[in-house]
């Protein structure tokens, strides 16, 4: 059975997220500290071959991303996923960190949802889970990525106590938002300003949470 092509596309992609963000080492797919794979080893690798993946469909896929998840380096004929991996062998030098200067001009937010708002403050705050970052994202930026279409609250970090705490941010290569919070993965709920439901445009009351 022939798949429709923009289902193939998807499934691409699909299959090209979890590559580049989780499942490189396990696949045996030599992946650098900067989140690069050749190329041919993708393509090479049985999840692409399943969909007969052409590097013409890689660049493709690429290109169209909605998201822009990808970057192809095609100097070096590498491919990375530009966030959102939860591999330990990645590290951040394929990321742009943020000044003290720009921070403070910035409005960062993460997007979730309501009914997570208090099981959040319940754990202590924002936490990076199973990925190396927790995601935000900013109006200055315009980034369509970083946070879900869904999402229906947005949760501000009061930057300058995030700052003093010693928090870093970083920018990735499409211009997401990322840090990796405290030594355990985590910005305290103390270092959100506030939280507005996009439904209604209001803010929460913080301590009725």
């Amino acid at each position: 059975m022939t798949l429709d092509p923009k289902k193939r596309d998807v499934l691409i992609s699909k299959s090209l997220s979890y590559l580049l963000r989780h499942g490189a080492e396990k696949e045996k797919l030599n992946i650098n500290n900067q989140g690069y794979i050749p190329i041919p080893d993708i393509l090479n690798h049985q999840k692409l071959k399943s969909f007969k993946t052409t590097k013409e469909d890689l660049f493709r896929i690429v290109e169209e991303n909605d998201k822009k998840r990808f970057t192809i380096d095609l100097r070096n004929q590498l491919i990375c996923a530009n966030q959102g991996h939860s591999l330990a062998v990645v590290n951040n030098e394929n990321l742009i960190k943020l000044s003290k200067e720009e921070l403070l001009k910035l409005n960062i937010y993460h997007g979730t949802y309501k009914k997570k708002i208090s099981l959040i403050k319940s754990s202590g705050g924002l936490k990076k889970m199973n990925r190396n970052h927790i995601h935000f994202t900013c109006d200055e930026y315009q980034s369509i990525s970083g946070i879900r279409k869904t999402a229906n609250v947005l949760i501000y970090l009061n930057i300058e106590k995030c700052l003093d705490q010693g928090f870093e941010f970083y920018k990735s290569l499409n211009n997401v938002i990322l840090s990796s919070g405290d030594s355990n993965g985590i910005i305290q709920w103390e270092f959100i300003s506030k939280i507005v439901d996009l439904n209604n445009g209001s803010e929460l009351d913080l301590d009725a949470i």
